[in-house]
């Protein structure tokens, strides 16, 4: 009996003292001393809330959330389905986004720093590389002009009959140069 009780407890030291080479869990929070939520690593991220209401992140995302001392979220690294992009976000303390860095599943990439409505936009995707410039959400420098590809052309014209022509147009115009965006939506 002491002999298996001896190979027990050997058993037992070698099982606690030894690291563990993977942890398995769908969702780690981390509070501070407080009990406040400050990072969140998960396979399903919850949607975001600001002011108690809460903001439909759009798509299925897995990633990190970080949190401030309040619990407002800050920064963002997540991955989105079905898209497969992936995408890096700094918001403010009113949990507005400032800063985007995003990468598409099909070798497209954008970075975009922002306040309010001004705007600096570097992209790359099926419509070229470009530089813009937005001030009060419309585009006032872009180099190169880049065209709006057909199937975003299309988008914004669909958006028409549900939302008006202003605001196509003003959505338009947060991207693209305004000869570019009224060629679009003129039927």
């Amino acid at each position: 009996m002491g002999l298996l009780a001896a190979l027990m407890a050997v058993g037992l030291a070698a099982f606690v003292t030894d690291e563990p080479r993977s942890l398995r869990v769908s969702e780690l929070v981390v509070v501070d001393p407080e009990g406040v939520e400050r990072v969140r690593i998960s396979g399903d991220l919850p949607d975001a809330v600001v002011d108690g209401r809460r903001l439909v992140r759009g798509e299925k995302a897995a990633g990190v959330i970080l949190y401030d001392g309040a619990g407002r979220e800050r920064s963002g690294y997540a991955t989105f389905e079905p898209s497969g992009n992936v995408l890096l976000t700094l918001d403010n303390r009113q949990s507005q986004q400032n800063a985007l860095f995003v990468a598409g599943p099909d070798n497209a990439a954008a970075l975009r720093l922002w306040q309010g409505r001004d705007a600096i936009d570097l992209r790359t995707d099926e419509a070229g590389t470009r530089m813009t410039l937005v001030e009060g959400g419309l585009v006032r420098h872009q180099t190169p002009v880049t065209p709006i590809p057909p199937e975003a052309c299309e988008a914004y014209r669909g958006a028409v009959p549900n939302l008006g022509r202003d605001v196509a147009l003003r959505e338009c115009n947060g991207r693209f140069t305004a000869e570019n965006c009224d060629r679009c939506l003129t039927p």
